[in-house]
């Protein structure tokens, strides 16, 4: 018979603290708003070749021309990398290659006509997410997370300089989490390698956070990361070499491959949570406690009132309620059953 402890249970406790996670709603509601931009641009203004690491370069350039170096250092990332995307933007026929005009042997990035209309049609399409934002939860709640994202984005230097009809939209939550969000997932990632994952990359946020306890399946985590299914298995194949996922069959659907955590995969989120902790501690000392625990519950609020990944989290079945019961069963014994029941039904209800 198994002791009821702590430890038993631990896993369970750090992916519901990993589920409720301040960095995790802030993520999850910017991509969901970036993802909904991509979607209106494509499909209601014809921008079909439209992608979504276009994103910065538009919004930089749509501020006045600039040089790739300058460009690069503004995104933090190198020359190389920089120049590589520019490219994909400039095939695309958003930004174009104009001659310097205080130097005629250099080359600057330039909006194109197409890319000008593009970052028209975003400023639209931003006040109706505003607009959808405002029907979950108050509007002041939203312009007082605005006021606390726009702090932080100042202070971490994230911020663009706002010119002429842009100055509004940029003071909206919808304008300012991109950037942040950016900035949240390097973080996270630089905090994280840290407690021993220096192998983590960028790019492995695209699926770790989008892995519940029962595992992730690679078609709809490619579905909500808006890219392609052989993208999301290249970098599960990644993670499994570094020994934080393994695939398994879909119980529930043997056609369906499931991405699942190993051991070192939940420690890599117990971690993570903690390098959360850290992070919110840094947001707190910018815009103070209190505004960070209105933020948090804010985007706690939008997380949950847009239904993020719910089907990844809940699955709001009675054979996946049973799955779960077995296994907690088998973790913690008879005892540790009835006394887990005992918690959760209250001692009145439990001796019912």
């Amino acid at each position: 018979m198994n002791a009821f402890n702590l430890e038993n249970i631990a896993p369970w406790v750090t992916m519901n603290q990993y589920r409720h996670d301040f960095s995790r709603h802030l993520l999850g509601v910017s991509r969901h708003l970036q993802n909904t931009m991509m979607g209106a641009l494509r499909q209601q203004y014809g921008h079909d070749h439209l992608r979504l690491g276009f994103s910065p370069y538009i919004t930089l350039l749509g501020e006045g021309d600039k040089r790739l170096t300058d460009l690069a250092e503004i995104l933090g990332i190198s020359r190389q990398a920089c120049n590589q995307a520019a490219k994909q933007v400039v095939a695309a026929g958003y930004i174009e290659r104009t001659a310097d005009p205080f130097d005629g042997r250099a080359k600057q990035l330039t909006l194109s006509p197409r890319g000008i209309k593009l970052r028209r049609d975003g400023l639209r399409i931003l006040v109706e997410l505003d607009q959808q934002l405002a029907g979950i939860i108050d509007g002041s709640r939203i312009g007082d997370a605005s006021t606390s994202l726009r702090k932080i984005s100042h202070r971490l230097s994230l911020s663009f300089t706002a010119q002429n009809n842009d100055a509004s939209a940029k003071a909206t939550m919808t304008g300012l989490l991109p950037r942040l969000s950016d900035y949240t997932l390097k973080r996270l990632m630089e905090l994280t390698r840290s407690k021993g994952h220096p192998g983590l990359k960028l790019r492995f946020g695209q699926v770790l956070g989008l892995i519940g306890p029962s595992g992730g399946r690679i078609q709809k985590i490619a579905t909500i990361q808006d890219v392609s299914k052989q993208a999301i298995s290249a970098i599960g194949t990644e993670l499994e070499a570094l020994g934080y996922l393994h695939r398994k069959t879909d119980p529930r659907d043997a056609r369906q491959v499931l991405l699942v955590f190993t051991d070192h995969g939940e420690k890599l989120i117990a971690d993570s949570v903690i390098s959360g902790n850290e992070l919110e501690a840094e947001f707190a000392e910018i815009v103070g406690q209190a505004a960070l625990e209105r933020l948090s519950a804010t985007l706690h609020d939008l997380y949950f009132g847009l239904e993020l990944e719910q089907s990844i989290f809940d699955t709001g079945s009675a054979a996946e309620i049973s799955r779960l019961a077995h296994q907690l069963q088998q973790r913690l014994g008879e005892h540790g059953s009835k006394a887990l029941a005992g918690l959760l039904l209250g001692p009145t209800e439990y001796a019912r």
